[in-house]
C-alpha cells in the first residue's frame, strides 16, 4: 500500500532504525533523498541517530551514504575549490579507505538476482571470505559488501585507499567474468520461466555475446560513489533495504522486508562486519585477470633474437631476478614475463618448464600446477615469438614492485634507457666484454649488438648500424651504400 509521510516519519524515528543508519554512516558522506527524488546537500553527515528521524521529519524518505570513508567528510568540499592538484589526487589524501559492495539490479526480477548473489556469496567463499556484508536493495536487487577491513592495506605495492576508484572497477569485472556463464546455466538448469523471451520483451537480444547482459553489475564507480544505506527506505517500493545473513539468501521473501516487519526487530544484522585481510586472494586474482586483458600491451616481436647460445642468468635483468626469487604477488602476471623472456634469452622449452616449477616452489603460496601447464602448453603452441611486456607497463613491473633498475638500465646521464627485457642482456654483455677485449672483438660486439636490435626497432645495417622499417628497405641501402 501507499505509504504517508507520517509513516515515513515512524519508521525513521525508531530507535533501532536510526541507530543502525547513523551507525553505518561513521566517517562517510550521509546524504538524504527527499520526496520528489532531488539530494539533499552535498558533503552531508550523519553524527547522532537523532539526526535520522530530525531529517525524516524535513521531508527526508531515504538515506545513502558513500562507499568512500573519509578522514573529515565535511572538508570534501574543499576539494573543488583547491586548484593546487587534480581532484583524485586531493580525494586521495583524504580517503582513508572504501567499501567494495556489488551492486545486483537482475533486468529480470528478484529471483533471478538472487541466483546471481548467491553465486557471487559461492565464488567468495572459494576464496575463503566466510564473512561479507548482504543485503536487499529494496526493490529486485542485492547489495553484496566486502569491508575495507576484508581487503589488503596495500595493493600492488601501493596503500590501498588510494586505489579506489580503479580496484573495485577490476573486482566488479573480475566478479561478473567468473559468475555469468554459470549464471546463464542456472537460468535454463532451473526454469526461470522464459526468460529468454523477457529479456527481449525488454529489448535485449539474449544471443548477444555481452558478458553482463543479464546482470547489470555496477561497474564504473566514480569519486564519491553513493550506496542506498542499510535500514533506508526504498521509495520505489516502500521496501527496506534489509541486512540479512548469507543463509537466509535462498529464502528471502520482500515480505520479510517491510517497514512494519522491520520495525519489530529486536536487533540489527551489520551490513560491514567482517575478518581482517581475508579479501586479498580476491582482489590478487582480480587483478592479475586484469592484466591479461590487456594483450594489445604486448608487443610481437617481428624476428627471434639470433644467439648462438643460452643467455645465463647472471646476465638477466633485475626484474627478471628478481621474478625468479619468488613472489607474494603478481604471480601470473610474471608467469607470462618469464616464459617470453626466457625464450628470447634461447633457452629450450624442456629448460624453461623445469625453472617455472623451480621458480613456482619459491612463490607464497605457489601457482596451482595446472595454471604453470596451462599457460606453458599455450606458449608452446603459439607460432610466432611474443615480448616480454615493455618496461613502460606498470601492471608487470613497478606495481607488484620488481622494477629496480640497475646501472645497465641507464645511460651516463642515470636515465633509463632499456625499453623492454629482452634488451639488458645484450646490454650487459656488451659492456663486460668490452672491457676486457681487443678492438677486433669490440668491432664484433658492435656488430652482434647491432643485429640484436633488431627485436625491438627493426632492421638495422651491420656496417653502418643505420636503422630502416623493412627487410627490403635495408636491402636496398646495403646495395646503394655497400655494394651489396
Amino acid at each position: 500500500m501507499e505509504q504517508t509521510q507520517p509513516f515515513v516519519i515512524d519508521y525513521y524515528s525508531k530507535d533501532i532504525i536510526s541507530k543502525a543508519i547513523a551507525a553505518a554512516a561513521v566517517g562517510r558522506e550521509a546524504v538524504g533523498v527527499y520526496t520528489g527524488g532531488h539530494y539533499d546537500s552535498r558533503p552531508n553527515v550523519i553524527q547522532f541517530a537523532a539526526d535520522v528521524g530530525q531529517l525524516a521529519r524535513k521531508g527526508v524518505t531515504s538515506f545513502h551514504i558513500s562507499v568512500e570513508r573519509w578522514r573529515y567528510p565535511m572538508q570534501i568540499a574543499q576539494v573543488n575549490t583547491n586548484s593546487s592538484s587534480a581532484p583524485q589526487a586531493r580525494y586521495d589524501t583524504l580517503r582513508t579507505g572504501w567499501d567494495f559492495v556489488v551492486d545486483i539490479d537482475s533486468k529480470l526480477g528478484l529471483e533471478e538476482s538472487t541466483i546471481a548473489a548467491r553465486l557471487i556469496c559461492e565464488l567468495f567463499e572459494r576464496y575463503g571470505v566466510k564473512q561479507y556484508g548482504l543485503k536487499f536493495s529494496g526493490r529486485r536487487g542485492w547489495h553484496i559488501c566486502l569491508p575495507w577491513e576484508a581487503l589488503p592495506k596495500q595493493i600492488d605495492y601501493k596503500p590501498a585507499e588510494i586505489g579506489y576508484p580503479s580496484v573495485p572497477r577490476i573486482l566488479a569485472r573480475f566478479i561478473a567474468d567468473k559468475i555469468s556463464e554459470q549464471f546463464k546455466s542456472e537460468l535454463d538448469r532451473q526454469g526461470v520461466p522464459k526468460w529468454r523471451e523477457r529479456l527481449e520483451s525488454l529489448g535485449t537480444n539474449p544471443s548477444e555475446k555481452d558478458k553482463f547482459i543479464f546482470i547489470e553489475l555496477e561497474q564504473d564507480w566514480g569519486a564519491r560513489h553513493l550506496v542506498r544505506a542499510p535500514y533506508s527506505l526504498n521509495e520505489k517500493t516502500w521496501l527496506v533495504s534489509l541486512p540479512i545473513k548469507p543463509e537466509q539468501l535462498t529464502s528471502f521473501s520482500p515480505d520479510m522486508a517491510k517497514p512494519e516487519a522491520v520495525m519489530k526487530l529486536k536487533e540489527t544484522q551489520p551490513f560491514f562486519a567482517t575478518q581482517t585481510g581475508c579479501a586479498e586472494g580476491i582482489v590478487r586474482d582480480a587483478l592479475d585477470w586484469w592484466a591479461a586483458q590487456k594483450k594489445e600491451e604486448r608487443p610481437v616481436a617481428k624476428r627471434e633474437i639470433k644467439w648462438e647460445q643460452r643467455i645465463n642468468e647472471e646476465n638477466f635483468p633485475p626484474c627478471i631476478k628478481l621474478i625468479l626469487s619468488g613472489l607474494k604477488g603478481g604471480k601470473k602476471r610474471s608467469l607470462f614475463t618469464l616464459i617470453n623472456f626466457l625464450r628470447f634469452a634461447n633457452w629450450s622449452w624442456q629448460d624453461v618448464e623445469a625453472k617455472l616449477f623451480a621458480w613456482n616452489a619459491k612463490n607464497s603460496p605457489m601457482l596451482p600446477r595446472t595454471t604453470i601447464l596451462g599457460q606453458f602448453r599455450w606458449a608452446m603452441q603459439q607460432n610466432r615469438s611474443i615480448n616480454p611486456a615493455n618496461c613502460s607497463n606498470e601492471m608487470f613491473y613497478k606495481s607488484i614492485g620488481i622494477c629496480q633498475p640497475d646501472n645497465f638500465c641507464k645511460n651516463k646521464l642515470g636515465e633509463i634507457t632499456i625499453k623492454n627485457p629482452i634488451s639488458y642482456p645484450f646490454r650487459k654483455m656488451g659492456v663486460s666484454r668490452k672491457a676486457n677485449s681487443s678492438p677486433a672483438e669490440q668491432a664484433s660486439d658492435d656488430k652482434l649488438k647491432a643485429k640484436s636490435s633488431v627485436v625491438m626497432r627493426g632492421f638495422s645495417c651491420d656496417e653502418c648500424n643505420r636503422e630502416f622499417k623493412t627487410m627490403q628497405a635495408l636491402a636496398g641501402h646495403k646495395t646503394r651504400t655497400h655494394g651489396g
